[in-house]
């Protein structure tokens, strides 16, 4: 593993873990979190902990990652425009399934998307600039496509590990393992965008669009995740071949 992948996960974890601990620590629930200034703050902070991460890597490896200027160039460099369809087309292979399958739970309201669209690409969509950008790339030259973008994602379960231990968090105790599958079903998902695309800027709003469907279409916490996660590994499969990604999109 790379030094600056190293670097991105010791500083994510730590402010991550640290900030989720403390509301751990202070024992209330998730919910109440939001109803307190002090506790809101603290959990914005935590979110943010890949993201801070990823600038603060980028900073310490300027040689190689280009410092802030490079940080920003790969946070708004778009190449390859015409690969954006492959958004939606993401989107809806990844939800379909559940629907299919009577994996979802319950359907939320549209308008709820929109409310937690903003909020979801401040927390996670941001942090595909480190686990997409210096994480998978790190791994990927060692272990090759599969192995990375499995590793990665497994890294990402570990970091919302401290969160199940707030009491009424969404995702439950007993289904952790569900939705550590589901997450890396995600990672598998969105490094095939940006292999494709190689824009980071598409990876976050693949991954804010996701999250933030999680009140319109709220998914069964059961084997239906795993299920998903096959299904995103079968769409990663099919699209990683770029001669069918150039048909869709020319």
């Amino acid at each position: 593993m790379k030094k600056s992948s190293k670097q991105f996960l010791l500083i994510s974890f730590f402010i991550s873990y640290l900030c989720f601990g403390i509301i751990i620590h202070s024992n209330i629930k998730f919910n109440q979190v939001f109803n307190s200034p002090l506790y809101l703050i603290i959990f914005i902070l935590g979110c943010l902990g890949p993201f801070i991460s990823a600038l603060t890597v980028h900073i310490l490896n300027k040689e190689n990652l280009g410092g802030i200027k490079g940080f920003t160039k790969k946070l708004i460099t778009i190449k390859k425009t015409k690969t954006i369809v492959l958004i939606p087309i993401f989107l809806i292979a990844h939800f379909l399934f559940a629907m299919l399958f009577r994996g979802v739970y319950r359907y939320g309201k549209i308008i709820d998307f929109f409310r937690y669209l903003p909020i979801m690409l401040l927390i996670i969509g941001s942090q595909e600039i480190g686990w997409r950008g210096i994480v998978q790339p790190a791994n990927e030259d060692e272990k090759g496509f599969w192995k990375s973008s499995i590793v990665t994602g497994l890294f990402w379960s570990l970091w919302f590990l401290p969160l199940i231990f707030i009491p009424n968090f969404i995702v439950l105790p007993q289904f952790y393992m569900h939705f550590s599958a589901y997450l890396v079903g995600i990672s598998i998902l969105s490094t095939t965008l940006y292999k494709i695309s190689e824009n980071i800027l598409y990876c976050i709003i693949l991954s804010s669009f996701i999250f933030a469907l999680f009140p319109v279409i709220v998914l069964k916490q059961n084997y239906i995740l795993i299920g998903i996660a096959l299904v995103d590994a079968i769409i990663a499969t099919t699209f990683k071949d770029k001669t069918l990604s150039k048909r869709i999109i020319n």
